[in-house]
Order: structure tokens, then sequence, then C-alpha cells
């Protein structure tokens, strides 16, 4: 069953967290992400002009669905394999802190891992693994007319590709992986409700299934918890960044920024280049 009172466990979570570490660890671990979101958060990627494209409706059917198939590619498909590569990842603590802080740092994922399969008391009812964020996923390709015969064929640009590389070549570390997942889960906030507008333009039903699911959690027309768990790998973040480069952190923060930033353009741009919509 979803974990109902989640913010009391997260406190919980992370007074433990915080006691693992040193008092000057945390302060310095904390002003050096604070630094790295202030960054990210002024990227040209969070405001990006087709943002505005996508809410305006300006796109048509063959255009959202070869963006559909590239999100899908690019995030959506390795996004569970990375959530638990994480948690696979996070034994790196056990040796660098104390023996079974592993533990705590698996407990936090382990909530944006139960939303991700579908566990969430949201508005679907009944559990069922087709819940699963990624089987949701699938069922808006189904809806947007996309077959599997369609996605066989798809040949996936660059700039997604890309992307799938960045975040797998971090499978290896702990740190680098927290990190491009709360900058994934970033760019999922600032998209969500601009897909699932260009989607509903486009005449399909979005008060249920995968754009139920995302966006922040503020908004009442969703059952998400999207912000959420952005906080809770900002807060592991903070709990592990001096156990590797604090220059090297930043540098993948803003070239993992850049290649989502270069997908979007092609995105936008597909229409007026030589690939096929």
């Amino acid at each position: 069953m979803y974990l109902s009172h989640h913010n009391l466990l997260r406190q919980d979570t992370t007074h433990l967290l915080r006691q693992s570490i040193s008092h000057k660890d945390w302060l310095g671990n904390s002003k050096e992400v604070e630094s790295i979101k202030n960054k990210i958060e002024q990227h040209q990627l969070f405001n990006h002009s087709i943002i505005e494209k996508l809410n305006q409706g300006e796109l048509s059917l063959p255009h959202v669905q070869f963006i559909h198939l590239e999100y899908q590619h690019s995030i959506v498909e390795i996004f569970t394999d990375a959530l638990l590569m994480a948690q696979f990842q996070a034994k790196q603590l056990d040796e660098k802190i104390v023996s079974s802080i592993k533990m705590q740092s698996r407990f936090l994922l382990s909530l944006n891992i139960i939303d991700e399969f579908g566990l969430s008391q949201g508005k679907q009812g009944n559990i069922t693994s087709l819940n699963a964020h990624f089987c949701l996923y699938k069922k808006v390709l189904v809806d947007l007319g996309i077959s599997p015969q369609d996605e066989l064929n798809h040949q996936y640009t660059d700039e997604s590709q890309n992307l799938r590389n960045y975040l797998e070549s971090a499978y290896e570390s702990y740190p680098m992986l927290i990190l491009l997942l709360a900058v994934a889960e970033q760019q999922v906030i600032a998209f969500s409700s601009a897909l699932k507008n260009a989607v509903e333009h486009l005449g399909v039903d979005i008060k249920d299934g995968y754009y139920y699911v995302h966006g922040t959690t503020e908004e009442d027309t969703k059952s998400a918890s999207d912000d959420l768990h952005e906080n809770d790998l900002w807060l592991l973040l903070t709990h592990s960044l001096h156990l590797s480069s604090v220059p090297d952190l930043k540098q993948a923060a803003l070239d993992y920024c850049n290649y989502w930033d270069s997908f979007w353009s092609k995105m936008s741009n597909i229409e007026n280049d030589n690939t096929r919509i």
C-alpha cells in the first residue's frame, strides 16, 4: 500500500541522514546544492519556446506523435531503471559514511518508486501494475494513434539518444545519478503540463492516466508527487555531495540541461528539417 504519512516519514529519514555526517559537511553540501539548483533554474531550458507552442496546441498530430516517441526513448522508458540503479548504488554510502546508511537513502528513493510503479492511491482506484507510469505512457501512445509497428520503425534522433546515453552513463556513480535524476524530475515538472495540453488539444482524454499523475503537487488537476520526489533527490545529494568532485557535478548538471535544451529545440523544429514525422 502507498505510504500516506509520507511527510512524517520524510522528516524522520531526513533526521537520520543529517545525523550520519558532520554538521559542517551538511552545511557545506547544502550551500553547494543550492548553488547547483540556482544555476539550473536560470538555464534557458526552463523558458524554452516549445512550451508555449505545446500549451497553445500549435503542433500537429504527427508532430506530437513524434515528440512522444522521442520523449519515451530519452527518459520515460529508463526512468525506473535509473531509480533502481540509484537504490543499488546507495551501497557506496556504507563504505564512505556508515554501515546501513544506504537504507535511509533507499527509503526515500522507494517513495518515488512506489509512485512510478503505480502503487499510489489515486484516481485510478484499483492497484495494478498497469498503473505504472511507463504503462500509462504507453496508453498515451495508443491514444495518439501510434502503433507498435510505428515504434519499431521510428528512427530516434541524436538528441534523444544523447539524453538516454548521458543518464545511463551515470549508473555507476551514486551522487552523479542522484543529481541527474533530480534534474530529470525538474524537467518533467516543467514540461509535463505543456505536453498534456498539446495532447488535450488533439482530442485525447487527459482526465486519467499518465497526464493525471504528472505535474506538480500544487496543481489540483493532477495526482502527482513529482516536486516531492525532486526535493527528496536534492536532499540525497546534499547528504552525499562531499563524496564526489563538486565541480564535476556542477558541470554534469549543466551538461544534462544542455542536452535537454537541444532535445526540445530539435522537437520544436522537426517540421523545418529533414526529420520524418
